[in-house]
């Protein structure tokens, strides 16, 4: 599992360097599960995808628009948000940050959490 915690939204440039850093940590081919965010089909990233060598490893899986329900990452957010941050009160997002990077390393530790994660009901492959 890699995430990156921003203060800001991605955009294309934020993506393409998202996918760089990825493509730099990991040396087999990588499987991306996207949802349809605009993000990720614009044309900054499009550049990379066609143009960038390093970018054939990456396999792209597009989720239908509008189904938060078939994305595994819904069970990321509900575990941060249900469990790792459950009855907590943040002043501020300075506050907030390094908690959730804490609990996303917790989680990024857990294999078999994250596998469960795909197995979901609700996902729309296994």
């Amino acid at each position: 599992m890699w995430y990156e915690v921003r203060e800001q939204a991605f955009d294309g440039q934020a993506i393409v360097e998202f996918l760089k850093h990825l493509l730099a940590k990991v040396v087999e081919k990588v499987l991306i599960i996207w949802d349809n965010a605009s993000v990720h089909d614009c044309e900054k990233t499009r550049q990379f995808l066609c143009s960038d060598p390093e970018a054939k490893r990456l396999h792209l899986v597009k989720q239908p628009t509008y189904s938060p329900q078939l994305n595994a990452d819904e069970q990321v957010w509900s575990q941060l948000k249900c469990v790792g941050l459950k009855n907590t009160c943040y002043q501020n997002v300075k506050e907030l940050k390094p908690k959730v990077i804490e609990e996303m390393e917790k989680l990024k530790k857990d294999g078999s959490r994250i596998q469960q994660f795909f197995h979901h009901p609700d996902l729309g492959f296994l």
